[in-house]
């Protein structure tokens, strides 16, 4: 009779075994990102991507240029936060809660361990990122224009009957029909493939048109990584080797004055060929981001200088196909306080109030994925950081 020693030892070498077959198959299957998934999030404490993840990737740095200090209100600071929206902020792991006033810092406040310096990811506000470099690269002459199809940098599917009707602003939109599924926590699938896997090109081309271009609204990662690859072909047709990265830091980041260097998160290795993943990933300090909302408020004007054109910021604040989306930017016009935003995973925001000159941000660890606001789609506490926010004004 075997002893209980020898039993426990045959039962771990069964698993073992068990494990084994498992890792094989899930390796063979083309689903070897799963493993490196695993390592950045539940061996890290996580059950999904989280704010601090940047040392998981290889990364490019977005040049910062002579700091443009953001002026301070003379009343910065001195309405305290409402005590049950504090909580709120500490309930969900908020890391900054910044608020600015025609164009002056009116509040701002850290919480442990994050402070102004600190650099959290930005998850899909890179979407609007994106689209402002598109925006942008028209202006400068890399790109023909907004509605160019897609074909001109993407000839992958110049054989593809609905992929040579999509243009470069259906990306943008959410419209132009490319095969995708959204999903940030199933572990094999091709949204975590895009995060974790090494070759987000590769990832995004392989995915065909599941639908007539125009005709529907998706929210889609796929979309915004593939007009990604048209912006970096784009931008290097023109200039060999200027990357998505100093495009932004030459474009916005020197421009703007921000306050410290950000960096992209790459997909693998620059030495390997490594991309940008522009559909999720800048790390920078909530006063930067919030830069980024004032520019959008001041029309894409800074200091007397014309950065992105006001007639292409004006397009893509205003709703396409759905009430509540433009061009990689959110908003509710119907709101008391009328508002647009940028929106990432786990609630980084930025949120530009026009009636009341107001830029808020907030990012954090977590965010309240149950509750809705009044247009059923926005989250409730989008609502509540815009009340806050006006509450604030002196």
């Amino acid at each position: 009779m075997r002893t209980l020693a020898s039993r426990f030892r045959l039962g771990m070498a069964w698993l073992a075994a068990v494990l084994a077959l498992l890792a094989l198959a899930i390796q063979l299957s083309g689903h070897g990102y799963f493993w490196r998934a695993l390592a950045a999030t539940y061996l890290q404490g996580h059950t999904t991507a989280h704010i601090d993840d940047a040392d998981n990737f290889a990364r490019r740095t977005i040049a910062a240029g002579p700091s443009q200090p953001w002026p301070v209100d003379p009343h910065l600071n001195q309405k305290p936060l409402d005590p049950a929206f504090l909580s709120y902020l500490k309930q969900y792991g908020t890391a900054a809660f910044v608020v600015a006033h025609q164009g002056a810092l009116l509040h701002e406040q850290y919480f442990a361990p994050y402070d102004q310096r600190s650099r959290t990811n930005s998850f899909s506000m890179a979407k609007t990122i994106t689209t402002l470099q598109v925006g942008m690269a028209v202006q400068q002459g890399f790109i023909s224009s907004l509605d160019a199809p897609i074909t001109e940098q993407l000839p992958e599917y110049a054989g593809d009957a609905r992929g040579r009707q999509a243009t470069v602003a259906q990306l943008s939109a959410m419209k132009s029909g490319h095969d995708w599924t959204e999903n940030y926590y199933l572990p094999l699938n091709v949204t975590t493939e895009l995060y974790f896997g090494r070759d987000a090109q590769s990832v995004v081309l392989r995915q065909g048109f599941e639908r007539e271009p125009g005709s529907a609204y998706e929210y889609s990662s796929g979309s915004t990584q593939l007009l990604g690859v048209f912006l970096k072909r784009a931008l290097a047709a023109k200039e060999p080797g200027l990357t998505v990265s100093t495009h932004l830091s030459r474009s916005l980041w020197q421009p703007l004055g921000m306050e410290h260097e950000a960096f992209y998160t790459l997909d693998r290795p620059e030495a390997e060929g490594g991309m940008e993943r522009t559909y999720c990933c800048i790390f920078a300090t909530a006063r930067d981001y919030a830069k980024l909302g004032q520019l959008l408020l001041q029309d894409g004007q800074w200091q007397g200088k014309s950065l992105i054109p006001s007639s292409f910021v004006e397009r893509i604040r205003q709703p396409d196909l759905m009430p509540y989306y433009g061009h990689s930017l959110w908003m509710d016009w119907q709101y008391k306080y009328p508002f647009y935003f940028m929106q990432g995973h786990q609630g980084q925001y930025v949120i530009v109030v026009p009636s009341k000159q107001l830029v808020v941000v907030r990012v954090g660890q977590f965010r309240n994925k149950t509750d809705k606001g009044p247009n059923g789609v926005t989250p409730a506490e989008v609502y509540q950081f815009v009340d806050q926010a006006v509450a604030l004004l002196p």
